[in-house]
């Protein structure tokens, strides 16, 4: 399995240099939603992961609207070919319910199937649908023949439909297995001449942990929902490519390492105009008392190299400092000692990048500053889903001001 990692991070690295120009210069397609693409973790999904003659119904909610768009399907991660019969979507309404005469199938170079090799991702045609800015949009894979191990997104908080055989818009999905997993989704675009997109790199703060399932109330969700209710923001895609348990250089996280999958994951996104870079906290949290003075330097050269990757493509930066983990498993006197001098670091960079998102000063308490605020916290490492709305609107802020 190793090797084949290997192999898959070599692939990636030769191919995305000669696509990252395109994706951010822009051929005019913008990102409204995307997620990391990771392997399976068997103690995560531990049952069979074969969706091989299954219909599977995924629900996303997207960022901003349009009349076209087009998704990517990934099967970067697997060793097998994904076959796919067919792909419908529609305006989702209540659970795993939608708009059936809203249905709209896919096709791929004009064909309704594809076949997507080992270690590829393929893009549909463009589609005419009238996208709606934060609405929930439902995916149905007809899948034929599908990998044992397949390319996913484990954190997905929002639950997907898995039925035997071949749906059509009008089967009802009542009755369907569920798994709060995505399979092979990757990313939505929408065909606008204007608009741009926020790209996050993050963990499971970013990804999540600890929201409501099914309520899309991670911080980039409400970041998003801050921009076009309250800014009147409508033409900035935000797109969350936070991973649980990712690290930034230390090995033995989920999916790969933030510096290593960077170019993969930001600067591929179509009409990237900002990257937000907020990560470091599971790299505090492995490293021993003997590395901290190494892992600290290691993480500072590896946000060194993703800004100036990003700004060498004239890309705003923000970055955001680490916020407190008093009373979780990772604190100790040495790793809080590392998240404040990484911390000093990150806001050092005020003149250098485009802004600070102060995740830190706005998380932790006045009285415990080592803590989250309680009202704020769901496990003293992950902020709960008030903690999470107030960093999505205190970021739509700093964005703002940052115009």
């Amino acid at each position: 399995m190793k090797r084949f990692v290997g192999l898959i991070l070599f692939f990636i690295a030769v191919t995305t240099h000669a696509q990252i120009e395109g994706a951010v210069t822009g051929n005019h397609w913008v990102g409204t939603w995307a997620t990391a693409q990771q392997p399976v973790v068997r103690s995560f999904m531990p049952y069979n992961n074969n969706m091989s003659g299954r219909s599977v119904r995924q629900i996303v909610k997207v960022s901003i609207g349009g009349k076209q768009l087009r998704l990517e399907l990934s099967n970067e991660l697997s060793r097998e070919p994904l076959v796919i019969r067919s792909v419908y979507i529609a305006h989702a309404t209540d659970s795993c319910a939608i708009e059936p005469s809203s249905a709209k199938y896919l096709k791929f170079n004009g064909n309704y199937n594809t076949v997507i090799p080992a270690g590829k991702s393929r893009f549909s045609d463009a589609l005419t649908f009238e996208l709606q800015p934060l609405e929930r949009l439902a995916i149905t894979i007809n899948y034929d023949k599908a990998p044992r191990i397949p390319t996913v997104h484990m954190g997905s908080r929002t639950t997907s439909y898995i039925l035997r055989g071949v749906s059509t818009p009008k089967t009802s999905f009542d009755k369907a297995f569920r798994e709060d997993h995505w399979f092979n989704i990757s990313a939505i675009d929408v065909f606008d001449l204007t608009a741009k997109s926020i790209a996050i790199i993050g963990n499971s703060i970013t990804d999540g942990k600890n929201s409501t399932n099914n309520a899309q109330n991670r911080w980039p969700d409400i970041l998003s929902e801050s921009l076009q209710k309250k800014h009147g923001v409508t033409d900035v895609g935000i797109l969350n490519l936070g991973i649980g348990n990712n690290r930034v250089t230390l090995t033995g996280g989920f999916g790969f390492m933030a510096r290593k999958r960077f170019d993969h994951d930001i600067l591929l996104q179509r009409g990237v105009r900002t990257v937000v870079i907020f990560e470091g906290v599971n790299d505090i949290g492995a490293t021993p008392n003997n590395k901290v003075e190494t892992v600290t330097n290691d993480l500072i050269q590896s946000y060194e190299e993703m800004i100036r990757k990003a700004k060498e493509r004239n890309l705003r930066v923000f970055l955001g400092t680490i916020s407190p983990f008093k009373g979780a498993g990772y604190y100790s006197v040495s790793h809080e000692a590392m998240r404040q001098k990484l911390n000093q670091w990150i806001r050092s960079q005020r003149e250098k990048v485009d802004g600070i998102l102060d995740f830190d000063e706005l998380l932790r308490d006045p009285n415990e500053p080592e803590q989250l605020q309680k009202q704020w916290q769901s496990d003293w490492l992950h902020p709960n889903p008030e903690g999470y709305r107030a960093m999505g609107e205190y970021a739509a802020e700093v964005i703002m001001k940052a115009k």
